[in-house]
């Protein structure tokens, strides 16, 4: 009897240590797993819809959403150009480089806050038959709300770099950090890493609309300043930089064809259409059949310039979620309309570390009116429609 109670105790003890031996297993297989992920989380991607305990921040953030005014600094030149307009600005912030941030544009996201103050906008496809873009500031300071912000591919690097810009995202792609590592570029990433600090989720940023969390993240101009003595890259080009961009009063092309309205079909999914209005001397721009609008102030982007610019668009290969390779090197045809009229013309850029220079076709440089330009990228079998 007492041999059998005996046994039995030891049974027990021995299931209780089977039991403390298997949940210490449980954790460190955890704790292992934890590690493995935040040892290789520099190289997965980390994209588009980040996990929300990760980078939710605050829906209404204790940041300034207007810049206060600036203190006028009598030993201030004031007559400077705007490299990427043509257009009169303040002589000290000519020399900055630019912001390029990637903007949503699905029709759930717009509208979308900033977009009246960027300079030029791309407009390119990703994924899916949709597109994005990447919008240019050469000086945020004054600009309140600015996205809803998205994630960068390698071809926007790309196209950021051209500019000797510094990238604003809301993640990237493998093969985006991959170039953002190879180029050098300055990358403000909203999801990872130093500069964190200059995001927050704002899901009622549209008046009236509640936005998902997908489409909420936000910066705002005078907080990218405020934090310029924190950033470890430069804030102005070299001094030997030059800007490859001519601009004239007008920009009308002469021996143009009509483009008083042109149309670009990017997929079954997406198109654009700019109108031609005399009485504002530039181009409005529908967004899937919705006025192209700011909603900081409602007001609709006039683009004194439009182009359309023909490139290799093709999947990139062994990429299982569908993403695109875009070319945005060598040479190409493509279309400028100004002023209620287009010609057709062509871009160089003969290397990653080149801007793009455009031609007419006979060789001549093309000249820009003075004014925002808006950037189509397309496929060499798409063209847009003008009438």
């Amino acid at each position: 009897m007492g041999k059998h109670t005996a046994n039995q105790k030891k049974t027990k003890v021995q299931k209780v240590l089977i039991f403390f031996i298997a949940f210490f297993l449980v954790i460190l297989a955890g704790l292992a797993a934890i590690v493995i992920r935040d040892f290789f989380s520099s190289e997965t991607e980390i994209d588009d819809e980040p996990d929300p305990n990760v980078i939710e921040q605050p829906e209404t953030p204790d940041l300034p959403e207007r810049a206060p005014e600036r203190t006028p600094d009598p030993l201030a030149n004031t007559d400077g150009v705007n490299p990427l307009t043509g257009e009169p600005m303040d002589s000290r912030f000519d020399r900055n480089r630019p912001l390029a941030v990637v903007l949503n544009n699905l029709p759930e996201a717009l509208p979308l806050n900033g977009v009246s103050s960027a300079d030029i906008i791309y407009e390119y496809p990703v994924e899916g038959g949709l597109t994005r873009m990447l919008a240019l500031f050469q000086d945020v300071f004054y600009v309140e709300k600015i996205g809803s912000i998205r994630s960068a591919r390698h071809y926007t690097v790309q196209l950021a770099h051209s500019y000797d810009a510094i990238l604003v995202a809301a993640g990237r792609s493998p093969q985006a950090l991959a170039e953002v590592r190879s180029l050098g570029i300055p990358f403000l990433n909203e999801v990872e890493g130093p500069h964190r600090e200059i995001f927050f989720r704002d899901r009622n940023r549209i008046p009236g609309q509640r936005v998902q969390n997908l489409h909420s993240v936000i910066t705002t101009g005078y907080r990218i300043h405020e934090m310029w003595p924190q950033y470890d890259f430069r804030i102005d080009h070299e001094r030997n930089y030059a800007h490859v961009l001519r601009f004239v009063d007008d920009g009308t092309p002469q021996r143009g064809s009509d483009a008083d309205k042109i149309s670009m079909r990017f997929s079954s999914a997406k198109s654009t259409t700019f109108t031609y209005d005399s009485a504002l001397n530039g181009y409005t721009v529908l967004q899937s059949n919705k006025d192209f609008v700011d909603a900081n102030d409602n007001s609709r982007p006039v683009f004194a310039n439009v182009l359309f610019l023909k490139t290799s668009v093709t999947g990139l290969r062994d990429d299982t979620a569908g993403r695109l390779d875009i070319v945005t090197t060598g040479r190409g045809e493509g279309y400028f309309a100004s002023g209620g009229k287009y010609v057709k013309i062509n871009w160089i850029r003969p290397d990653k570390e080149s801007q793009f220079s455009y031609t007419h076709e006979d060789g001549t440089l093309l000249d820009f009116g003075v004014g925002k330009t808006y950037i189509c990228i397309l496929p060499t079998n798409i063209d847009p429609t003008f009438g």
